[in-house]
């Protein structure tokens, strides 16, 4: 609720100024007069502030350590960029132009191959259709002649 009402910031500063009066009115009282449970407290401050402090440091080195691996990454992906990026990119390239030619030469064998096939189709159908014709126009002559000679004989 504290660290809602004020910045993150502003809390940590309040904490560190409350850490710092006591320590100096633990001290200017010791100063005086020497009590066990003020030397107590102060003991429990300095042990405190020690903790919070280790709190501080373990947050920075994971802060810091998080920085060094991002940047470690970065200098990393560059190098191999720059070492294997080359190598991969005429890789790809010489694979990519098999490819291709392999593709077309596929390509032109199905194609001839269905060339072919619908030619012939259609060399049979019209083959077929010529023929038909053929004959029905060969029937219809001699059955035109047949009658012809019929009708020569018959009259």
């Amino acid at each position: 609720m504290l660290r809602n009402a004020l910045g993150d910031r502003e809390v940590r500063f309040y904490v560190e100024l409350l850490y710092g009066l006591l320590f100096v009115g633990g001290f200017a009282f010791l100063a005086f007069e020497v009590d066990p449970r003020v030397a107590a407290f102060e003991g429990g401050l300095v042990v405190g502030y020690l903790l919070r402090v280790w709190e501080k440091m373990s947050i920075y080195e994971r802060v810091l350590e998080r920085a060094v691996s991002e940047e470690a990454e970065e200098q990393v992906a560059t190098e191999l960029d720059e070492r294997v990026g080359e190598r991969v990119d005429t890789e790809v390239r010489q694979q990519m132009d098999g490819v291709s030619d392999r593709i077309d030469e596929e390509v032109a064998a199905q194609v001839d191959e269905q060339v072919e096939a619908e030619v012939e189709q259609q060399v049979d159908a019209e083959l077929d259709e010529q023929v038909e014709a053929e004959v029905e126009q060969q029937v219809e002559r001699a059955l035109e002649t047949e009658s012809g000679d019929e009708r020569e004989e018959t009259a």
